[in-house]
């Protein structure tokens, strides 16, 4: 019998891909997070644009009542709906045949779409009984007329609007 040589045990051995196999399978889960995170940030970025042109025009609307104040102030009336008229269009049918413009141009320093609108309403001369707001009611010898001031504001884009009302007593 012959004798046979002792293996080598610390040397070589085969390579079967296992760690081919793992660093392949780490890359593509690292390639998943990074891929969800970059959608993440875009969603964020859309909402944080959808919000700032939603302040937009909130902005523009807010600027359209204080201007309808001011108009409300002075001695001058500028034309208003009654209450009891027919055809008082609803905010979203308003255009500058029908409404008041805002004056000053938000189109080119707020970079809003459209100029926002306001419309003035008189309101009824009483309310009835029991009611917790008083409106027409006759202060000393001066008759204290309310009105409804209804503005529409418009943001970066024509499709986000923001409609705004408030009561003004004369």
């Amino acid at each position: 019998m012959t004798a046979m040589a002792p293996r080598a045990t610390g040397g070589p051995r085969p390579n079967r891909g296992a760690t081919l196999i793992i660093g392949m399978i780490l890359l593509l889960l690292m390639s998943v997070v990074g891929l969800t995170a970059l959608k993440a940030i875009r969603t964020d970025e859309r909402i944080s644009a959808n919000l700032q042109d939603k302040y937009l025009a909130f902005q523009a609307a807010e600027a359209a009542l204080r201007e309808a104040e001011h108009a409300l102030s002075q001695p001058n009336l500028p034309a208003f709906y009654r209450f009891d008229q027919e055809g008082i269009p609803s905010p979203y049918e308003f255009t500058s045949e029908n409404a008041h413009e805002y004056t000053r141009d938000l189109t080119g320093t707020a970079h809003v779409a459209q100029q926002p609108l306001y419309i003035l309403e008189q309101m009824e001369g009483g309310v009835e009984q029991g009611s917790s707001l008083l409106i027409g009611v006759k202060y000393g010898r001066e008759w204290r007329a309310a009105y409804r001031i209804t503005a529409i504001g418009f943001g970066g884009s024509a499709t986000t609007r923001v409609v705004l009302q408030t009561t003004y007593r004369r």
